[in-house]
């Protein structure tokens, strides 16, 4: 049986997304009348509740404390996108009727039994499991199944070309051959800079916040059973229930005989006191999220359920000097002493060379065959720069903490038979072209359906939440 705890807003079913950051008007929207509407789009409105729900919901999912302004603008910009598809499919005259919603409900994978078969049960499980009713799944899917609708019209029947085809061929079998090595830098870092350094930069070291705590694995095994079972999912579904009942952690642990274990002292990038990485770091993002009289919390983290309680606040401490930091600046000065001396390597081409020599560095020479053929030596970020350069072309790449000096050599076509290279092509090709299809229907449905911010209550709204 698969596992149900995927919240059902979390994966969209298409990748449209209406950008709407910066393109918003300000209409005359301050009426007595206007006090509940954030903002309207086309001529539907955005309510104050609606925007709340939401944004509830997107704490609950991202395991938020406090929502940043990209936060509400990504809230306020799915809320924008789902009234111009109600208004697009409207002037479309696309409507859903209730065969078509049962054939699209009936076809979702979290619906189907172990034979890939719609089960009522597994249905059912899945309302329960995410707290939902028939109802607001139903209305979720039919405008998913509207958006899709939509795409399809517009992306339906997109093909290659030949040109483009052997565009992309040309830059699929590229090939390039660099001689590159590791700056070293071998210059001793003195007390004095790494003193100065600290002193201009403690905040940088310090360890901020920390909190600790206790949790308990919400699996079949802590719950007593030996697999997923209609029991399980019901007694996930009381346990979730009691915590809205403000049953507290210790009683819900006495009630359903959990096992818990204990969270160390962590800050909120889940490091522990020692400055390295707790063994409890997948609990810093939840355990932050917590707060003294709400202290406790069912989080899913890597498809696993956990209760989670947070006990003690520790406040920022006095930051001083430890052998831990010492080295860490030591890194810190060291690379950026590389990055100075690559900065004049690349100054004159010769350079390159001369610098190996004085210092003993052997120079290397590598063939990638394909941008994504790395040798296990550079990140994809770096592999795209190599790639976009043009022979003798001296680059530097920050990789690791480590910074490398590459010169291009030589560019050539790979002459190896790729396994249904024509067929990879075209489909690329194809999503190309249906990316830049999508990307001007954003912009077609910004200008169509004008967007007016009511600033006022928009804000109001953010401070009270």
């Amino acid at each position: 049986m698969k596992s149900l705890t995927k919240k059902i807003f979390i994966t969209l079913i298409t990748g449209l997304i209406i950008v709407v950051l910066g393109a918003w008007g300000m209409g005359d929207m301050f009426s007595s009348g206007n006090k509940n509407v954030v903002a309207t789009i086309g001529g539907k409105k955005i309510y104050v509740n609606e925007y709340i729900n939401v944004a509830r919901g997107y704490i609950r999912k991202n395991n938020k404390n406090q929502l940043s302004e990209k936060d509400h603008s990504l809230i306020l910009n799915s809320l924008l996108s789902q009234k111009v598809y109600e208004n697009f499919a409207h002037d479309l005259n696309i409507k859903i009727n209730d065969k078509a919603l049962a054939y699209f409900i009936k076809n979702d994978e979290n619906f189907k039994d172990d034979k890939g078969v719609f089960s009522r049960v597994e249905y059912e499980k899945y309302l329960l499991i995410n707290n939902l009713n028939s109802l607001t799944v139903e209305n979720f899917y039919k405008k998913e199944l509207i958006k899709r609708i939509i795409v399809e019209v517009f992306i339906n029947g997109v093909s290659d070309t030949k040109y483009h085809t052997l565009e992309l061929e040309r830059e699929f079998l590229k090939q390039v051959e660099v001689e590159y090595y590791e700056i070293s830098n071998n210059d001793k870092i003195s007390t004095d800079n790494i003193t100065n350094y600290f002193s201009k930069n403690k905040l940088k070291f310090s360890l901020g916040e920390m909190r600790d705590g206790k949790f308990a694995r919400l699996t079949e095994q802590n719950l007593g059973f030996t697999k997923e079972s209609d029991q399980f999912y019901k007694s996930l579904d009381n346990i979730e229930n009691d915590l809205v009942n403000n049953l507290s952690f210790n009683d819900l642990v006495k009630k359903y005989n959990l096992k818990t274990e204990s969270i160390n002292k962590i800050n909120l990038n889940g490091l522990n006191t020692e400055r390295e990485v707790s063994e409890n770091n997948i609990f810093a993002q939840p355990i932050f999220s917590l707060k003294k009289n709400l202290n406790t919390e069912i989080f899913e983290l890597n498809n696993v359920k956990y209760l989670i309680k947070m006990e003690n606040i520790y406040p920022t401490n006095t930051i001083k000097i430890s052998k831990k930091i010492e080295d860490e600046i030591i890194k810190i000065l060291n690379l950026k002493n590389k990055k100075k001396i690559s900065l004049e390597i690349l100054s004159n081409k010769q350079k390159f060379y001369d610098f190996a020599n004085s210092r003993n560095i052997k120079i290397k020479s590598v063939q990638f065959k394909n941008i994504l053929d790395n040798k296990k030596l550079f990140n994809q970020k770096n592999m795209e720069k190599i790639f976009n350069n043009k022979i003798n072309t001296l680059i530097n790449l920050n990789e690791n903490n480590s910074v490398y000096m590459i010169k291009i050599k030589n560019i050539s076509q790979n002459k190896d038979k790729v396994e249904n290279l024509q067929i990879i092509l075209k489909s690329q090709i194809k999503k190309e072209f249906q990316s830049l299809i999508l990307r001007d229907l954003d912009n077609y449905l910004i200008k169509k359906y004008p967007i007016e911010l009511n600033n006022k209550v928009f804000n109001q709204v953010k401070k009270n939440i």
